[in-house]
């Protein structure tokens, strides 16, 4: 969790012959975020008008609203450098609750898009979730999905207590994140939105993606 998130650019709006882009933009150019480095070609010019989609879709692909709730619902995480080796970055979950009462977040629908701030040419870029992002601080929750994923291909059709019972009390309540049913029905929703895995009738089953 949360996601890699990919930027098309599908189309200019305004004249491009007229008023071509600039910064050499052409159809199908693409800009790339895993949660640490963005790769692809950023003009200055779309900047204000990509980041927050980028932000918002990285956490929660279109279901933002669905999502977001539960991030980090397990609990307050406190540095721990010997848990390193679980979850790739070194934290633990404290005891510490951690309330989330009252927080809600607008519904936003599917197919986003943004514009770059040029009115002439208008170039339009589609922005979606291709992948489990794993960079920077997103590294020890996107293992914490391979881990799930495994136990699935080990045992195809696992529901949400399934898999919270494949893991002892250190690894559910003291390896970052927390595994709560929550946060696993959560991770699998995720992981079924971009192919790692099928869910059918609240059973998980492999997916057709490597």
């Amino acid at each position: 969790m949360p996601f890699t998130v990919r930027a098309t650019l599908i189309a200019f709006l305004g004249d491009e012959e007229k008023f071509p882009c600039h910064f050499g933009y052409k159809i199908g150019d693409q800009i790339t975020y895993d949660g640490e480095r963005f790769e692809g070609r950023v003009c200055p010019g779309m900047i204000a008008e990509m980041m927050p989609k980028v932000v918002v879709m990285m956490n929660s692909g279109n279901k933002h609203f669905d999502r977001i709730m539960y991030r980090h619902h397990g609990g307050h995480s406190v540095k721990d450098p010997s848990m390193k080796k679980y979850d790739g970055i070194g934290f633990r979950m404290s005891e510490t609750p951690q309330s989330i009462d009252g927080v809600i977040f607008p519904r936003l629908g599917e197919g986003w898009a943004f514009v770059c701030e040029d009115a002439r040419t208008s170039a339009v870029f589609k922005i979606e979730p291709i992948d489990l992002a794993t960079g920077g601080y997103f590294l020890g929750e996107y293992r914490r999905q391979m881990s799930i994923l495994e136990k699935i291909k080990a045992e195809p059709g696992l529901t949400v207590d399934d898999i919270l019972g494949k893991y002892d009390d250190f690894e559910r309540n003291t390896v970052y994140p927390k595994l709560t049913p929550d946060l696993v029905e959560l991770m699998l929703d995720e992981m079924a939105t971009v192919g790692y895995i099928e869910l059918k009738d609240g059973k998980a089953y492999p997916g057709n993606r490597e």
